[in-house]
């Protein structure tokens, strides 16, 4: 993307998607969006477009809340989401219960985690931020499980609160001893999918 010494802003105050930007010295500023997730019930929406169309939103959320008085060179703003997807769109679980109805249907199977990105330019016009440059995609992953029983999931959940994730597992956690194989970009499983977002960056 053109402009590239612009400040980049996250919008998100996702801990594991600020980690892997570090880890690869990208400076960004955390700018998190709010914003309803709740899909429009008039619109039908394949999962990768599901997680770009969150991405857009979160984008625009945080382009609307800018000054633009306070960013004379302009910005970039990456927006994300995440999805875990087998069969349907699987979402944070609510509470133990459904975390462990989760973890039961992932188990000795495969799953995909479906990421969808949103990566803007935007250029100070007339007084005003607008989008120069804009660039969206999704990334897939596919992640397999072991076989493992109820007692490991409670372990798991009750030691590390899987609330904030979707499928209710971190990758990264003690939960990756029951991963089989990744096959895609592994950092797309945690959360943010570096390899493809790199060439844009």
């Amino acid at each position: 993307m053109k402009n590239a010494d612009v400040p980049l802003i996250l919008a998100s105050a996702s801990e594991r998607r600020k980690e892997i930007l570090d880890a690869h010295g990208i400076a960004f500023i955390v700018i998190p969006s709010d914003v309803d997730e709740t899909l429009p019930d008039n619109v039908c929406l394949t999962p990768e477009q599901t997680t770009i169309y969150l991405a857009e939103l979160k984008v625009q959320a945080v382009l609307d809340m800018l000054d633009p008085r306070e960013w004379p060179l302009g910005c970039r703003i990456l927006g994300v989401d995440t999805i875990v997807y087998k069969d349907h769109i699987i979402g944070k679980p609510v509470d133990e219960a459904d975390a462990l109805s989760i973890l039961r249907s992932l188990k000795n199977s495969s799953h995909e985690v479906i990421s969808g990105v949103c990566l803007i330019l935007a250029k100070l016009i007339d007084g005003t931020l607008k989008i120069e440059e804009k660039r969206s995609f999704s990334d897939t992953s596919i992640v397999r499980f072991d076989e493992y029983s109820d007692e490991d999931i409670l372990a798991y959940i009750r030691v590390n609160p899987p609330y904030d994730k979707s499928g209710s597992y971190a990758i990264q956690s003690d939960w990756g001893k029951h991963v089989l194989e990744v096959d895609g970009d592994i950092e797309n499983v945690i959360g943010l999918p570096f390899r493809k977002l790199s060439g844009y960056l």
